[in-house]
């Protein structure tokens, strides 16, 4: 039992790894057919020695399989430092183009504010989703179902830019002097000293826009698999003992209904990470999302191969881990 684990553990490594070897090589392809960067930086009026400069500077004037094996390598966790010492270090996925900061650097300023709105959008859609779901499939064809079923509908069918542009229109232009929720802002404000202060507010309208889609697939999940237990033999087993209904929905249909639930979350969780561009962008949230936009609107390779191979990374930490969690929610997924 312990050697089929361990060797199951070995595969979803392996896996993760192809993941992350797979998304880096992609993009790479992509951005090699990408005009030559270094006159996109100089301008088009620049001289020759300036583009040269620059295509020595990041290592444009080298052959692509070069360049594929050199960026590929400053990833691996062994190799020689900046000192040319053989040993552990950090991976590196170089500079910016445009930006005097490395990309890690850029990244992980930016990432506590994605995950934070991308966290608060799953919470959201778990605390709401869940009980809606789990109250639908109570009363199948009543008045909340039917709300449940015909607004979740909507919700995943909505895009998130959409849905951007007509939070921040409703709850901030059109009733901003009741709401007293700002169209644009990011987790820190300036008082009125000048001061760097905590503004929650700014989260509530992004987190709400992020979250809508994930609340209506989990409230649909929610329900059909509550649905389905709800019909299960130990179910109409603990009603005729004389369980009530809500013990019977808490204990019985809840934990055993929680299993699609939990990957669709997780992988909600991966999705609003890379998804939350858009939200960011309209919503002006300083994050990986408004990051990538404007990396990509001034043609900064590295900082965009970085944030796309950065989520990769996050979907297959978060892949993983929903997978032990599923293995302890059910015990019969250890033993496959």
């Amino acid at each position: 039992m312990a050697g089929s684990n361990q060797r199951g553990l070995v595969r979803r490594i392996l896996r993760g790894l192809a993941v992350l070897w797979g998304s880096f090589t992609l993009v790479f392809l992509i951005f090699t057919a990408v005009p030559d960067p270094a006159r996109q930086l100089a301008g088009q009026q620049a001289d020759a020695e300036v583009i040269a400069d620059l295509q020595s500077r990041f290592g444009l004037n080298l052959p692509v399989h070069e360049r594929y094996v050199n960026m590929l390598s400053n990833l691996m966790p062994l190799g020689t430092d900046v000192d040319g010492n053989w040993g552990w270090r950090w991976p590196s996925l170089g500079e910016s183009f445009v930006r005097p900061e490395g990309v890690v650097e850029l990244l992980l300023s930016a990432f506590p504010g994605t995950a934070l709105l991308a966290i608060s959008a799953l919470l959201l859609a778990v605390i709401l989703g869940l009980p809606m779901g789990l109250i639908a499939a109570k009363r199948p064809g009543g008045w909340f179902d039917r709300i449940v079923v015909g607004g979740s509908v909507i919700g995943m069918s909505a895009p998130s830019f959409f849905m951007a542009v007509l939070m921040g229109y409703v709850f901030s232009v059109q009733w901003g002097a009741w709401t007293g929720l700002p169209l644009t802002g990011s987790l820190y404000d300036l008082d009125s000293q000048g001061q760097e202060v905590v503004a929650w507010r700014n989260l509530i309208l992004p987190a709400l826009t992020l979250g809508i889609r994930p609340l209506s697939v989990l409230a649909q999940l929610m329900r059909g698999s509550a649905l389905d237990v709800l019909a299960a033999p130990h179910v109409r087993t603990a009603r005729a003992f004389g369980a009530s209904e809500s013990e019977v929905l808490l204990r019985h249909v809840l934990r055993n209904a929680l299993n699609p639930v939990l990957t669709s979350a997780s992988g909600w969780l991966a999705q609003l990470l890379a998804g939350a561009v858009f939200v960011e962008f309209v919503f002006g949230w300083r994050g990986l999302g408004f990051l990538l936009f404007d990396a990509l609107e001034q043609q900064d390779l590295p900082v965009v191969m970085g944030g796309v191979l950065f989520v990769s990374l996050v979907f297959v930490t978060v892949n993983a881990l929903t997978d032990l969690a599923y293995r302890w929610l059910d015990p019969r997924a250890a033993q496959a």
